[in-house]
């Protein structure tokens, strides 16, 4: 019995005279928390940042801290990295701060910031994110709860985009309908969108017919764009009274429901097409027959 009071008064001298013998090698007095971003819908110059802190109650001088990102170190300190071969994060966005010195029971917060958040890097950004401290051989010794950063990305308010070409014309004005096609000439509709966050849906319809059309090509733009094509050939007036729409929808917590379309279409013959200035008012030029359409800016020459 005497041999284990002696025991324990031994104990509580040590702790009054070496308090960090028998504490943890580190502490956090608070986490980071879960955050909800939504970027887009805007314009292209619109982006978002967010902010982690650890409060770090103290630490030792053989230890570092970091940040983890999906259970993968990308900071140890103040250096921000990544693994060779991956797009784990872009450094230039990521900054991580420690304001304060390795040493016994030095302590302080570490932050990481993510900065220019935008539709293209949302994908990149959203995660799990924990801090943590650890020795040289990234022997972990402690580790915050995650923090759970969920990014929504939503189109800009201009999307989707439509788009018309031909084997004779790489892109065909569709502002100023009706547009003149060739008949029997295959055209190509593109729709284009902010690829978004969960994905968007894209799809293609026809008037007058039921049920979506069945896309020709899918995938994504070298600039990031998500994108359908339909290939159509129109062979009669009935085909030239037809509209095509692309329709984009995305739910997440704003719902996204946005369109855009192409025609009506009228018969061209094979010509080409000259811009006059405004206001010209001749019937023939250099032997040949001008023909007005809809628009008074676009004028038809014929050859005779």
């Amino acid at each position: 019995m005497d041999c284990k009071v002696t025991s324990l008064w031994l104990l509580v001298t040590l702790l009054i005279m070496y308090p960090g013998v028998y504490a943890p090698d580190y502490q956090f007095g608070r986490e980071p928390t879960d955050k909800t971003i939504i970027v887009g819908n805007g314009s292209a110059s619109d982006t978002e940042s967010f902010i982690l802190k650890c409060e770090v109650l103290y630490m030792y001088d053989d230890q570092r801290v970091g940040w983890l990102k999906n259970d993968t170190f990308i900071s140890i300190n103040e250096t921000i990295f990544d693994l060779p071969g991956t797009d784990l994060v872009d450094k230039s966005r990521y900054t991580a701060e420690k304001p304060f010195h390795d040493c016994r029971r030095c302590g302080g917060t570490y932050t990481l910031t993510v900065t220019g958040i935008t539709p293209a890097t949302a994908a990149m950004d959203s995660g799990k994110y924990q801090c943590a401290t650890f020795f040289a051989n990234f022997q972990i010794s402690y580790m915050t709860s995650p923090a759970v950063i969920t990014i929504y990305a939503v189109p800009r308010q201009n999307h989707p985009l439509c788009r018309l070409s031909s084997p004779s014309k790489s892109n065909i004005s569709t502002s100023t309908p009706p547009i003149a096609v060739l008949p029997y000439e295959t055209l190509t509709l593109a729709c284009l969108s902010d690829p978004g966050l969960p994905p968007v849906n894209m799809s293609w319809s026809r008037q007058n017919h039921t049920g979506d059309l069945q896309p020709s090509r899918a995938g994504q733009t070298r600039e990031g764009l998500s994108f359908i094509e339909y290939k159509w050939t129109p062979s009669n007036a009935l085909d030239m009274n037809t509209v095509f729409t692309c329709r984009v929808q995305q739910s997440t917590i704003i719902e996204y429901d946005s369109e855009c379309s192409i025609g009506p279409f009228i018969e061209e013959s094979d010509h080409t097409t000259q811009i006059l200035p405004i206001g010209e008012s001749a019937t023939m030029r250099a032997g040949r027959v001008i023909v007005f359409t809809a628009s008074i800016l676009n004028v038809l020459f014929y050859s005779i």
